[in-house]
């Protein structure tokens, strides 16, 4: 069964996100001069669409000491296949004796290739990998469904993902903990199927399809722009740290495991400076080994999502016209298989589709 919730301590941190069109040009000249001129980023900012998400993000996420850490590149032609688009540089190895961690191209191709990479990376030394997934929010629409059970009720976007979206499907992955009193929120399309709580880990989805994370009432917070809201703990990885919290009673804090293990299979989803996301899961984590994780692949705020081997989860999707929709685990020792999405699944979760 999924972790128990006990505890959460709140983080403080304000944050504005208010963009007026002269304000986009004003940063987008002012911010961007000395990349403006390449023509990479002039292919990359041939949409508006892509330009306003860009500066969104940038004031959102206001740390420019985090921006240029090397996780994204432009326009580049890497193995077989054309990406025009910004894509992930390799990470580097965290384990003695690892080579760095290379990314896979997934999931249906744009105009400007893949919008979702994966790789996996072993955490520490005599450890089993875990998988690693960037999403490029720019080119992906992310949002959040309820399950047939849980939070309860009938929603808007609820279990299964329905056939006409295969299309354009990348990717689903769980959401949190299950729903109990006072532990995790989930709002969605005006309605709350469980209480949002101050200061939790929240991740928040917008009208646009973009997704944020961060501490609710003080990082995030409802506006009318706010489609869907799933809360889970407190924040695990604050302004590109692992928090203290992180190893202060791990099993009070993060969840109590199958024989009360601290590295348990164990996921999370984390945001980058540039406003892209990365999802980590997979074997023998303990919280700060998620959390060291997600920030070596770029997350500067995170969340736990869920433990346990039976919900640890995330599934990549291809429709053709032959074959169909087909889904594949990025870990073989998943547990559920990816048609659960697909179906009425009875807990809540998180489908990606391209723009």
């Amino acid at each position: 069964m999924s972790g128990s919730r006990k505890g959460a301590v709140r983080v403080q941190v304000s944050r504005t996100a208010v963009i007026m069109k002269g304000a986009l040009v004003g940063v987008l000249c002012a911010g961007f001069a000395s990349l403006a001129g390449s023509p990479a980023v002039r292919q990359l900012n041939s949409s508006g669409a892509v330009q306003l998400l860009a500066a969104k993000r940038r004031v959102l996420y206001p740390m420019d000491h985090f921006v240029d850490r090397g996780y994204l590149r432009p326009s580049v032609q890497p193995g077989s296949y054309e990406q025009l688009w910004y894509a992930p540089l390799p990470l580097t190895a965290l384990a003695p004796g690892c080579g760095p961690s290379v990314w896979t191209p997934q999931g249906i191709r744009g105009a400007g290739g893949a919008a979702l990479f994966t790789t996996t990376i072993v955490p520490q030394a005599g450890g089993s990998p875990v998988a690693i997934a960037w999403i490029n929010q720019a080119q992906a629409i992310t949002q959040i469904y309820a399950g047939t059970s849980q939070p309860g009720g009938t929603w808007p976007f609820q279990a299964p993902i329905p056939a006409s979206r295969y299309s354009t499907l990348l990717a689903a992955f769980e959401g949190g903990f299950q729903f109990t009193p006072g532990g995790g929120g989930f709002y969605q399309d005006g309605r709350y199927g469980a209480p949002l709580q101050p200061g939790d880990a929240s991740l928040v989805e917008y009208h646009d399809g973009d997704v944020a994370i961060g501490a609710w009432g003080s990082e995030v917070s409802m506006t009318p722009s706010v489609v869907a809201v799933r809360q889970n703990l407190t924040l695990l990885v604050d302004h590109g740290l692992v928090t203290p919290q992180a190893s202060v009673a791990p099993l009070i804090t993060w969840g109590y495991s199958l024989g009360n293990l601290v590295s348990t299979w164990r996921s999370g989803i984390g945001i980058t400076a540039n406003g892209n996301l990365v999802w980590v899961g997979g074997p023998g984590l303990s919280p700060v080994e998620l959390g060291t994780v997600l920030v070596h692949a770029g997350a500067i705020e995170g969340m736990q999502l869920d433990i346990n081997p039976d919900w640890v989860n995330f599934a990549t999707y291809t429709d053709s016209v032959g074959q169909g929709i087909v889904g594949v685990n990025l870990l073989p020792s998943m547990i559920f298989a990816p048609v659960h999405y697909l179906g009425a699944f009875w807990r809540d979760f998180v489908a990606v589709f391209e723009r």
